[in-house]
């Protein structure tokens, strides 16, 4: 017996849910599944919500932190769902299909039945816990300039090829993402750019994807709390490998120890790239100046120098990923190289405000003791001088982390400002005190809890060396007036009014030609 049901009438559906006409047999798609009440099931529509079912849908549970849906399906019965696709056997009068993971079943399901669009285009991942942003959009720079569009999808936007949407600054789930690489097929974008984070690899997000190319940037374990560990790491990655297309290659930071170990593992090709430990492509340090930096770039037998206006060797390996890309793809190196140097700002990632001149002022998002590390260490190689350091704190990292984030401010900076722009005054000088614990020179740390002063403070009160606003990056933030702002518009502000020529009070040296009334009388 096959429980086959009739498709829905309803024609507009959000961007959650599948609005196509296609059907899939679940006993030829999961050919492993253990069927209870049919033979087979066809799929038309599926949801895995509870509240989201509509008549005619397959309901396959989510389960993550916020509950496991498995236990609302009554709920999804009476709201239409003819069928359930779940790990273990529920009281339901409904067929049922049984799995292993119905988050991977799920996102199969999403993918098959918008047709599969991965498939239909160039499709590269980029993995990791560091640099996945910085990646990902010189990846993009490279592919739209050789094929004249691109799709991507990172924490500082998203495009279908044709219109950017600069909300989407969230990881994706597994509708949202297939409801974007649909609309990027529907343009006829020729390649997509996705940032896998963590949490999307725990949540197999991308299960129904297939890709060209898996970019491993960094598998160093985070330092936020409930971060994955380094084997947990390895073991997300290794699942993402499984979507990799028969031809797909791996491009690895070789720079990075943990991704170097994790390839030798690995029964897929691998173009290992790098500035110190880069193989097939490698890049050899010229200059650095004025917040720029040269590279040497090697690709095969071909060497071209590389010239690129964002300070920062973790933004010249990025860019180094994007050379290897079009290595791979046998593309044009010339070409590659003029699309990656095309790319002048990144927002938040060592973007440098045009507007300070006499004292250079950089953003970063660095949040963590490492990220700023490698900020501070990128000012620092660029000779701009001692930096002031204006460090947003918040409940993100464990306490030890933020002994370690003191040490690192009190190495590297000059003078540190820590804020706190989404806490409570109270909270903020108890997480400083924190901050404090590991500063060798505790004289050079402030405390302003308004972040709004404090950079306003900075910006005035620095003479010489350059500003590092830390943590923040573009995310907004409200200051004491109930304003959304961010980083950059307040540092803008600053800058505008310390240009401004003070304005000098008229004096009168000489009397006046004519006497006044007084005297006239």
């Amino acid at each position: 017996m096959s429980a086959s049901f009739p498709a829905r009438d309803d024609e507009n559906q959000s961007c959650e849910r599948s609005t196509v006409s296609r059907v899939i047999s679940l006993r030829q798609f999961l050919e492993e599944a253990v069927f209870v009440g049919a033979t087979d099931i066809q799929v038309r529509g599926c949801a895995n919500r509870a509240d989201q079912c509509r008549p005619g849908d397959v309901f396959v549970p989510a389960h993550n932190a916020a509950g496991d849906e498995a236990e609302k399906a009554e709920e999804a019965i009476r709201r239409g769902a003819v069928a359930i696709v779940s790990e273990r056997m529920l009281p339901v009068s409904v067929p049922q299909c049984l799995v292993e993971d119905t988050r991977v079943v799920y996102s199969r399901l999403r993918h098959a039945l918008i047709g599969n669009p991965s498939q239909r285009m160039l499709t590269v991942a980029v993995v990791g816990t560091h640099g996945k942003t910085t990646t990902s959009l010189f990846l993009a720079a490279m592919l739209k300039r050789m094929a004249g569009a691109v799709a991507y999808y990172t924490s500082l936007g998203s495009s279908d090829s044709v219109t950017c949407d600069r909300s989407t600054v969230r990881a994706p789930g597994t509708n949202k993402l297939a409801h974007w690489l649909k609309q990027a097929d529907s343009q006829g974008a020729p390649s997509a750019v996705i940032e896998v984070t963590p949490a999307m690899l725990y949540n197999h997000v991308t299960a129904g994807i297939e890709f060209d190319l898996v970019v491993l940037t960094s598998l160093r374990p985070g330092q936020f709390a409930g971060s994955p560990t380094s084997q947990q790491l390895a073991n997300l990655t290794q699942n993402c490998l499984k979507n990799l297309k028969p031809h797909g290659v791996v491009l690895a930071n070789n720079d990075d120890a943990h991704v170097a170990s994790f390839c030798e593992t690995l029964d897929s090709p691998v173009a290992a790239y790098g500035l110190d430990a880069g193989k097939q492509v490698r890049g050899k340090r010229l200059d650095r100046a004025g917040g720029q930096q040269q590279v040497l770039a090697i690709a095969g037998n071909l060497m071209m120098p590389l010239t690129l206006k964002i300070p920062g060797d973790h933004v010249a390996r990025a860019s180094l990923a994007a050379l290897t890309a079009s290595w791979v793809m046998d593309l044009s190196i010339p070409e590659a190289i003029a699309a990656i140097e095309s790319l002048e700002t990144i927002p938040g990632r060592m973007q440098r405000i045009v507007s300070a001149v006499d004292v250079p002022l950089f953003i970063d998002q660095a949040q963590t003791p490492d990220r700023l590390a490698v900020a501070l260490h990128a000012l620092r190689c660029h000779h701009f001088g001692p930096a002031t350091v204006v460090m947003d704190i918040g409940n993100h990292l464990p306490g030890p982390w933020r002994q370690r984030l003191g040490e690192v401010l009190s190495r590297h900076s000059h003078q540190v400002i820590l804020t706190a722009s989404d806490i409570c005054p109270e909270a903020a000088q108890s997480l400083a005190m924190d901050v404090l614990g590991g500063c060798n020179s505790p004289g050079r740390v402030q405390v302003i809890p308004d972040r709004q002063a404090a950079i306003r403070w900075a910006v005035r009160h620095t003479q010489q060396g350059c500003i590092l606003l830390a943590g923040c990056g573009v995310n907004n933030w409200v200051n004491r007036d109930g304003e959304e702002i961010s980083d950059e518009s307040v540092a803008k502000q600053a800058i505008s009014q310390c240009n401004q020529v003070p304005s000098l009070p008229k004096l009168s040296i000489f009397p006046p030609s004519s006497a006044s009334e007084f005297f006239s009388r």
